[in-house]
């Protein structure tokens, strides 16, 4: 299970029309006749502890309707209600599970019986944990304190199909905005169930993975679980091809709908409509088959495509092996989950715990009755909060405020920031280090600005740390090339890493320098880690063993180390390449822009380096030179910094930077089209860039077909992991760094042909590549849209970007300013006053993790912000181990 938590905003009435036209025809085939809208669910905590959760029978659309506006079941409102169309009515959270085990559930009734039960099971226990841990906020504003929530009500929607009608059982859990605490009907504390995702995906998850029931029938009818990603390992190979196919139907019903859009503004389809829009798909998508008209049709459909694909069940039941209960390492598991949490984020809370500990239960094969799973979990999650640190010195600490750390975290932050002190000491010490270079106006036939010329003077100078922020498009690449020449002339040498392999050769290619991504220079140096971000070092001399290294990789006193993109660099990595430097002597300079995407993970090297640096050792690059309208440029400098962005909407809005569209439909399409015309997609999540990718492919296939557009053959070459086709002349990115095959993450090509062993022969920039059959099934796939984070880098022609409801600053930033002649953001809202509020609503979303010291500050913030609880906090598990207090330390400000 994975996903986030949505909220629902708005019509009461709304909500029921869309759970309605939402049910396909599979849902009325498995459904019993008289089945209700929704199921509803009562929580309820217990005095002495613990939470009951009931079943009180379903939701008719009436009564679905009355309980997502606020209403009780004898239609009295619960307190004083929101009208508004604002007003938050439910949030919801999707349980679901790898897509094989609905192709399970879809071959054999057994098994798809006590999937269901399973997945009711998963989310009563999903409830549950909500109900004892969610709250609500009393007291005047600005006096709030957060109270435990005494009652909350549920409902769980079932489906069995995705929006594309392959099978897909999954139930949506709606969250009743209206909860019961101290005597009254009053509103959830939202924040606090999007701050618990974590547990909630990671019960969602264990409680099928691990039921014993369950894994009983699956190994009944001889099929086995991949221990990690939980995938049925006799259906996994046919899941992505069938996939596609339905995920093609939904495209297809997906251009129709908006092409009706646009012929009928301001209307909605009715069911009927929806339902001719699926027959017709069908149709289309598979011309030589009988378009199903019911759902028993449909999931004999679903059978009979398993099979043309080479599906046959298994004969002989599997073996089901399990692990003992008793034999799970529980100190061993604590470490793990502290290294795991570690590595990806500066602080957490119990929820984030609870998330991991499940995880970590679900792959160890650990398959029991519920109840035992749960006693497990818990205890390991509370011995696992008790080896936890407090980043906050206050019992009135909310449980879902991130607070806690571990001794790692901080110890690595604390070394980082010494490591940066003692380089900007000695620059401030060493009178050479403030001796000014003079740099003429054109270097290396290249011309340069004012501040180009003062960033190259001090990257030429002798000051041990540098550290440069520039905005994008200020230059950067002509700056860097003009200091290697400049070096080069006094025989010194400059080295760039970066924090991708790609970004690496990228400036090799363009800066004339060696350049290498920074985990391979920490490698060359020794420094190990393992995929669940434990890092080690073996012995290394640096200088000893400086013959031992590759020759790309030796640095000697005075060279100068420089890290390009630095504000995306993580503590770890960043730890390991001071270190380096000191080892060897070699300079080190910072540049990158702490406006643009921050690390994946502790973060925040750039802001410390900020803060320690002498002022004559930070220069900045502020003259945007990459857009064609010197407007615009001034526009994306307001961006950077957030300022104005009423203004900076309205203006964006008048130049038709800005699109509105009605709907997700609508807005998808017109990306679609762009991206067809060759112009660059951006979006903040990849499930988003998948589905577009599919679109702009099938777009440029049917231009072909039609006689115009890309070159593209007719017959696929290759399928990527989910199942698209892959033709000659269509537009790919690898994966995965493979120095063997040369090719790097993120790194672009244009398929060219394929062989009889099925090998990918693929042209890039950097001249032709031949990719193995099994890295191309892999790590291939479709490139006419990217996330933001492969577009960090890149300049382009045109840009557009799908602006969504959790896209931050810095995304927006980012994708913004890619395209030299345009860049264009598109929005999904009613009115251009709800467009309005989503930008100022991104530009005030900040996500960036910075590091433990100011994950402190956050978390003091957040308990200003949403309140702190009345009294001393109970600890959330029983068991004799305190959480420490973090050690007071002057050095990261506590």
């Amino acid at each position: 299970m994975h996903g986030g938590v949505k909220f629902y905003r708005g019509c009461a009435k709304a909500a029921r029309t869309y759970v309605e036209a939402d049910r396909s025809r599979a849902d009325d085939y498995y459904l019993t006749e008289g089945s209700g809208v929704a199921q509803r669910f009562v929580a309820t905590r217990i005095p002495d502890g613990g939470t009951t959760v009931a079943a009180t029978g379903d939701l008719d659309g009436d009564g679905y309707e009355a309980w997502v506006a606020g209403y009780d079941t004898n239609r009295h409102p619960k307190g004083r209600l929101r009208t508004d169309e604002k007003g938050l009515r439910f949030v919801e959270v999707v349980v679901n599970g790898p897509k094989t085990w609905s192709l399970a559930a879809s071959l054999h009734p057994e098994i798809g019986d006590v999937y269901d039960a399973v997945q009711e099971r998963a989310a009563v226990e999903i409830i549950g944990w909500l109900a004892e841990h969610s709250t609500t906020r009393i007291g005047p504003r600005g006096l709030q304190v957060q109270v435990p929530v005494e009652k909350l009500e549920a409902a769980v929607v079932r489906h069995y199909t995705s929006r594309a009608g392959d099978p897909h059982r999954h139930l949506h859990l709606q969250i009743n905005a209206r909860v019961f605490a101290q005597g009254r009907w009053r509103g959830l504390h939202s924040v606090g169930v999007v701050d618990s995702i974590e547990a909630i995906n990671g019960i969602g998850h264990a409680a099928v993975m691990c039921d014993l029931e369950f894994r009983q029938v699956l190994a009944a009818y001889g099929y086995t679980l991949a221990p990690d990603s939980g995938e049925i390992a006799e259906l996994a190979p046919f899941a992505g091809e069938f996939s596609h196919r339905a995920a093609q139907i939904g495209r297809h019903v997906d251009r129709y709908e908006a092409q009706w859009r646009a012929e009928h503004p301001g209307q909605e389809p009715g069911t009927g409509l929806r339902r001719a829009w699926d027959r017709r798909a069908w149709a289309e998508a598979r011309p030589d088959k009988v378009v199903p008209t019911d759902g028993s049709e449909l999931v004999a459909r679903w059978r009979e495509e398993l099979h043309d694909l080479g599906f046959r069940p298994p004969i002989v039941a599997a073996r089901l092996s399990t692990a003992s209960v008793g034999g799970i390492d529980r100190d061993g598991v604590t470490d793990l989950v502290l290294t795991r949490l570690g590595s990806r984020r500066s602080s957490w809370n119990s929820a984030d715990v609870r998330g991991e500990v499940e995880r970590i239960v679900a792959t160890a094969g650990v398959v029991v009755e519920p109840v035992v799973r749960r006693e497990l979990v818990e205890d390991l999650t509370a011995r696992t909060v008790g080896a936890c640190l407090r980043l906050v010195d206050r019992e009135d600490v909310p449980d879902h405020i991130r607070s806690l750390t571990s001794e790692r975290v901080l110890a690595v932050e604390t070394d980082l920031i010494g490591l940066i002190a003692r380089r900007a000491d000695q620059g401030g010490q060493d009178p050479s280090a403030t001796r000014p270079v003079r740099i003429g106006p054109v270097v290396a036939r290249r011309r340069l600005d004012a501040g180009q010329r003062q960033v190259v003077a001090t990257l030429v100078g002798r000051s041990p740390l540098v550290v440069v922020e520039g905005a994008a498009g200020a230059g950067k690449t002509t700056t860097l090339a003009a200091t290697a020449a400049v070096l080069g002339m006094e025989e010194r040498r400059m080295m760039v890493v970066t924090p991708t392999l790609r970004a690496a050769r990228v400036a090799e290619a363009e800066v004339g320098t060696p350049a290498s991504s920074a985990a391979w220079l920490a490698h060359q140096y020794g420094y190990r880690w393992d995929a669940d971000g434990r890092w080690t070092r073996e012995p290394f001399d640096a200088r000893a063993g400086r013959h031992l290294l590759d020759p790309r990789a030796r640095l000697t006193p005075g060279d100068l180390l420089l890290v390009d993109e630095a504000g995306m660099l993580d503590q770890d990595t960043a730890h390991a390449l001071f270190t380096i430097a000191d080892e060897t002597g070699a300079r080190l300079a910072l540049m990158g822009d702490r406006h643009q995407l921050p690390a994946v993970g502790r973060g925040g090297v750039l802001d410390h380096a900020t803060r320690w640096a002498p002022a004559h050792a930070q220069v900045a690059l502020d003259t945007v030179h990459r857009f064609t309208d010197p407007a615009y440029a001034e526009l994306s400098l307001l961006m950077r910094t957030g300022n104005r962005p009423v203004h900076v909407f309205d203006e964006l809005l008048d130049r038709g930077a800005i699109v509105i569209h009605r709907s997700d439909v609508e807005r998808t399409a017109a990306l679609i089209g762009a991206g067809a015309d060759g112009d660059t997609v951006i979006s903040d999540t990849r499930d988003q860039v998948a589905d577009l990718n599919a679109g702009i492919r099938d777009r440029r296939h049917a231009d072909h077909r039609s006689g115009h557009g890309a070159d593209t053959s007719d017959a696929p070459v290759g399928r990527t992991r989910s199942g698209e086709p892959l033709w000659i002349g269509d537009q790919v990115t690898t994966r995965r760094n493979d120095r063997d095959l040369d090719v790097a993450n993120r790194d672009r090509w244009t398929i060219t042909g394929t062989d009889h062993h099925g090998t990918l022969q693929i042209r890039g920039d950097r001249g032709t590549r031949a990719l193995p059959r099994d890295y191309a099934q892999a790590h291939v796939e479709l490139a006419y849209a990217t996330t933001v984070h492969g577009a960090q880098g890149d300049t382009v022609d045109h840009a557009h970007f799908a602006l969504n409801e959790t896209t931050g600053a810095a995304a927006t930033y980012v994708a913004m300013t890619r395209g030299r002649h345009s860049n264009t953001a598109h929005l999904v809202a009613d009115s251009v006053e709800d467009a309005r509020q989503q930008w100022l609503t991104t530009f005030a979303r900040d996500r960036a993790d910075l590091g433990p010291a100011r994950a402190r500050e956050r978390a003091l913030d957040d308990i200003d912000r949403y309140g702190p609880t009345p009294r001393p906090r109970r600890p959330e598990y029983q068991l004799p181990l305190p959480v420490r207090q973090v050690p007071p330390s002057p050095t990261i400000g506590f």
